[in-house]
């Protein structure tokens, strides 16, 4: 077999040996967990972890090594450029834009093809025996990845080089032919492994089939048409599926733009419907599917609305930010299945975990005021005023779009029974990319029973800024 060689490779043992800058275990230790509590007692919480995915993915070794059934993930392509995500700015269209990640590499190539690399070795040791592996490139590396790919996994557990084609944007070159695909390459772990034939990863018929089409008591038809000693002959031909089974090149599934219902402002979004044929292909329902650059939250979006078990990782918490309000707002996106429809379901319990962000000693915290009115155990709560840091420098542009003070908060909760590290969100206001509006007042609550209560308010300001206030409740 050919392998790939560069300054700075390492072999497996070393990969699993060598140490970071962050130890696995801080990653699920040090940050305080946030959880939805949805009544639900199950033992399963879906993960969304903040942190750099290699220290995350060792963490979860002890604990997920051969559990996890199928991984997608979508790195960086090598480009060379930055991309970015949309930040809007309260209810009247404005936003800035900020870095999502930036794909430039200090020593060229050979840093990224160990960046990778190293990852994959290590979710390989994630993934069940009849598990798979989707690895979205594209034209820049993805012949480089493949050799890749064939060492770690097995030249013989490659099963397709898969081409996702779109129309390009707007190409204006003339210099060479115009880029408009995407590649996809899925290996599985053994020759044994999960692929199903679901009538829901069909593509559909061309057009030509389609008006060819008739439907008559015993189903639906096409004739199919012949000769025979210069006579013309045709027969009805019926078919099962309303669908051909996916080739290689999927032509069927369209980029995502911005004025579409599952657009979140990520300039590398992928849409849900590439991420269904994968995900109904190559795992059941209950399995756990895992991504470890999950940016906008679609491979946890979609793994939720099929009933998957999920694990999401971004290093980003912008990414992390988009993706637990994209989880929370499920219920008004799209039906996977029944595209045209309203989801119409709540998310599965899931939590937050990741790395603990010290910030600067001097920087100061925003400084929020509420008011909270008690009528006996009823008690609501009211945003009335949130000042940003003096010291913290902001560029003009943004300074001048914020109107009124709530522009500045982009999402909060409360906790009425706050107890330790856990926020339990039990009452929520925030914004989506097509949902703008926010409640400045909550709704009220009655505690049922009388007592001291700790109630806790978290806010979380278009920056990504925290700031969790705490008061004592007498009932």
């Amino acid at each position: 077999m050919v392998n790939l060689k560069w300054d700075g490779k390492l072999g497996k043992k070393e990969i699993h040996s060598k140490k970071d800058d962050v130890k696995p275990s801080q990653i699920l230790d040090l940050f305080p967990s946030i959880r939805l509590d949805l009544e639900s007692e199950e033992e399963w919480k879906n993960l969304l972890i903040w942190g750099e995915n290699k220290a995350v993915i060792k963490s979860l070794l002890s604990k997920f090594s051969n559990k996890i059934s199928l991984i997608y993930i979508d790195p960086p392509f090598a480009t060379g450029g930055d991309f970015n995500l949309k930040i809007q700015i309260g209810e009247n269209g404005k936003f800035f834009d900020e870095i999502a990640y930036v794909d430039k590499w200090k020593k060229g190539l050979e840093s990224y093809l160990s960046f990778l690399q190293e990852r994959l070795v290590l979710m390989k040791d994630l993934l069940i025996s009849s598990g798979s592996i989707y690895v979205h490139l594209d034209w820049h590396i993805s012949h480089y990845v493949k050799l890749i790919m064939d060492e770690i996994f097995g030249i013989d557990n490659f099963r397709n080089e898969i081409v996702w084609a779109y129309p390009a944007a707007s190409a204006k070159t003339r210099k060479f032919f115009i880029r408009s695909y995407d590649t996809i390459l899925f290996y599985t772990k053994s020759k044994k492994y999960v692929f199903n034939d679901d009538p829901n990863i069909y593509m559909e018929y061309s057009n030509r089939v389609k008006k060819a089409l008739k439907k008559d008591e015993h189903g639906i038809f096409y004739y199919r048409g012949g000769s025979h000693n210069g006579k013309k002959l045709s027969r009805k031909v019926y078919v099962e599926q309303e669908g051909i089974f996916p080739r290689d090149v999927w032509n069927d599934i369209p980029y995502i733009r911005a004025n579409i219902n599952e657009y979140q402002g990520f300039s590398t979004q992928k849409p849900e419907r590439l991420l269904k044929r994968i995900i109904l292909a190559s795992s059941n329902e209950n399995d756990l599917v895992a991504d470890f650059f999950c940016g906008s939250g679609t491979t946890l979006s979609v793994a939720e609305k099929l009933d998957r078990r999920w694990i999401g990782c971004d290093s980003n918490y912008h990414a992390i930010h988009m993706s637990k309000k994209r989880i929370l707002n499920i219920s008004s996106s799209n039906d996977i299945l029944k595209w045209k429809q309203k989801y119409n379901k709540s998310p599965h319990s899931f939590q937050i975990s990741g790395l603990n962000k010290i910030e600067s000693q001097n920087q100061e915290s925003p400084n929020l005021s509420l008011e909270i009115k008690q009528n006996n155990d009823v008690v609501t709560v009211e945003l009335t005023n949130y000042v940003v840091p003096k010291n913290k420098i902001l560029p003009t542009k943004i300074k001048e779009k914020i109107s009124v003070f709530s522009d500045w908060i982009d999402y909060w909760a409360i906790d009425y029974y706050k107890k330790e590290k856990l926020f339990t969100n039990m009452w929520i206001s925030y914004r989506t990319p097509k949902k703008r509006k926010l409640k400045l007042k909550s709704d009220p609550f009655l505690y049922e029973k009388p007592g001291v209560y700790n109630l806790s308010i978290k806010t979380i300001d278009i920056f990504g800024t925290q700031l969790v206030k705490s008061y004592k409740i007498n009932v």
